[in-house]
């Protein structure tokens, strides 16, 4: 680079003043990286300025100007490197809620419907130049607009008592959505692919992590204050004695569940073609989340580990996990029967026997209550007219107060029969198109990423049922990472010019 500089002149200082003058400045900035005087000056002079506007105008403006020196080149960053952006989003949406809870009511959903809009401009901007859409011509893609559009058409809903509430759901519905279309976009290799999974296990980890402190060490002030804010989220999360964790996500719902189908994850790849060493992990984690899921407290979650198995068996149909599916129905048969006085067994042992469990009951007649309603509402009620939004937007509404307890439930009711249709035709669609690409793929590397997928997906479609267990960060973007993992897979078993992992 020196002996380039020299060459062209830049180094001497030839050329007229102003050429001199940036020859001058890249010395000082790129050879010297600021280590002189005038560094010192640059770095000074704003760090002065900054604080003396904070003195003046409060600790608030210094947040925000923290907030542009960090987020502007963040947010350039994710528009133009799209997969940048992805692994951002990633990493927001599993601290975004725990991070809420410590700064108390602030709208980060904002800055991750933002950041998603701004990648979606980048997507855009590349399309003008390359004008390629392939990469969402398959059947998985198309059912996924059908159902993007329905849920935008739900705008006009003649039986919606709020188009408000229309319009703070569908904000953050279709930043999901929109968040596939950019995944299987920018996913351009097998080794991204392998990228990603290591970035959902080892944040999935951390969380596991934080839940074990909660479990043996205890909770933090601000998470106690969270927790005995309301009479209601107490009686939540303290049961049978103890409190149900949640490490740094929304509820213990989230963070059983995620644990759930991670470790589920974990299994399947650890009987992929891969090192010892990374089997060792795979399986020393898939245990860990597996006992940190106990400590949410999450029946839903209890019952995933035990279905996976089933469905593992019937993809595979291997005399070795059929054995393994065997003993399992042993133990677990012994652990649901044996009495115990430990909180978390009762509550796993419960799972397993939930028409003695009071809330399912109190599901079960929830459900009959509300089904006339969605037979004589092919478009449902709309979106946000149940739950939060439908509080705040029109309390007057049967509906606001009505307490789904399921993705499914809140679907028909807010989508109606006709919505319900349509997802459970992406859903078949999904599986259809996955399984079969599972079958046909022969790089054996991609084929257990593949059955890990379908595993990870069957477990939230069963869990969607008794819970609304796709509706929150980090498992609703995780949902569709699945899905576009799944999708690409025998895209790149048929290109192995693409193949670097």
């Amino acid at each position: 680079m020196n002996e380039f500089l020299i060459k062209s002149g830049i180094a001497k200082g030839e050329g007229n003043w102003y050429s001199r003058l940036t020859s001058s400045l890249y010395e000082r900035i790129v050879w010297q990286k600021l280590n002189n005087p005038l560094g010192y000056i640059a770095l000074a002079l704003p760090s002065l300025l900054i604080a003396y506007i904070v003195s003046k105008m409060g600790f608030a403006i210094g947040v925000v100007i923290l907030a542009l020196i960090i987020g502007l080149p963040l947010t350039f960053a994710a528009m133009f490197y799209l997969k940048f952006g992805i692994s951002l989003i990633i990493v927001l949406s599993f601290f975004l809620l725990g991070v809420k809870r410590f700064v108390g009511d602030v709208q980060l959903g904002l800055l991750m419907d933002f950041l998603i809009a701004v990648m979606i401009f980048g997507l855009i901007v590349r399309q003008v130049q390359e004008r390629d859409w392939s990469f969402a011509n398959n059947p998985i893609s198309k059912i996924i607009l059908v159902w993007v559009i329905y849920n935008l058409l739900q705008g006009g809903n003649p039986s919606a008592e709020s188009f408000l509430a229309w319009v703070y759901t569908v904000r953050s519905f279709a930043g999901i959505m929109a968040m596939y279309f950019l995944l299987v976009y920018a996913i351009r290799s097998e080794k991204d692919i392998y990228f990603l999974i290591k970035v959902w296990i080892g944040l999935t980890l951390l969380g596991t992590i934080w839940g074990y402190v909660q479990e043996h060490i205890g909770f933090l002030p601000f998470e106690m204050a969270w927790i005995m804010a309301t009479p209601e989220r107490y009686a939540l999360l303290f049961q049978a004695g103890t409190f149900r964790k949640f490490s740094f996500f929304s509820d213990p719902l989230v963070y059983g569940i995620l644990l759930a189908f991670t470790s589920l994850l974990c299994f399947v790849l650890a009987t992929g073609p891969f090192s010892k060493p990374k089997k060792i992990f795979l399986l020393a984690a898939g245990m860990f989340m597996m006992v940190g899921m106990l400590y949410s407290g999450t029946r839903a979650a209890f019952i995933l580990p035990v279905a996976g198995l089933l469905f593992y068996g019937i993809l595979t149909l291997k005399k070795q996990v059929i054995i393994a599916m065997f003993f399992a129905a042993l133990v677990l048969g012994v652990v649901a029967n044996v009495p115990s006085s430990n909180p978390n067994i009762v509550r796993l042992q419960s799972a397993f026997n939930p028409t003695e469990d009071a809330s399912y009951k109190v599901r079960m007649r929830n459900q009959a209550f509300i089904r006339p309603f969605i037979y004589t509402h092919p478009l449902g009620g709309g979106l946000g007219s149940v739950g939060e939004w439908g509080k705040k937007f029109s309390p007057w509404s049967p509906l606001a107060n009505f307490p789904p307890d399921s993705g499914f439930v809140r679907i028909a009711v807010e989508g109606g029969w006709l919505g319900l249709l349509i997802y459970s035709a992406l859903l078949y669609t999904v599986f259809h198109v996955g399984i079969k690409n599972y079958l046909l793929l022969k790089n054996p590397k991609l084929k257990v990423v593949s059955l890990g997928m379908l595993l990870v997906l069957f477990s939230l479609t069963l869990a969607n049922y008794p819970q609304e267990a796709i509706g929150q960060y980090p498992i609703s973007l995780l949902f569709f990472v699945a899905i576009a993992i799944l999708n690409l897979s025998v895209k790149f078993d048929r290109k192995p010019e693409l193949l670097h992992a």
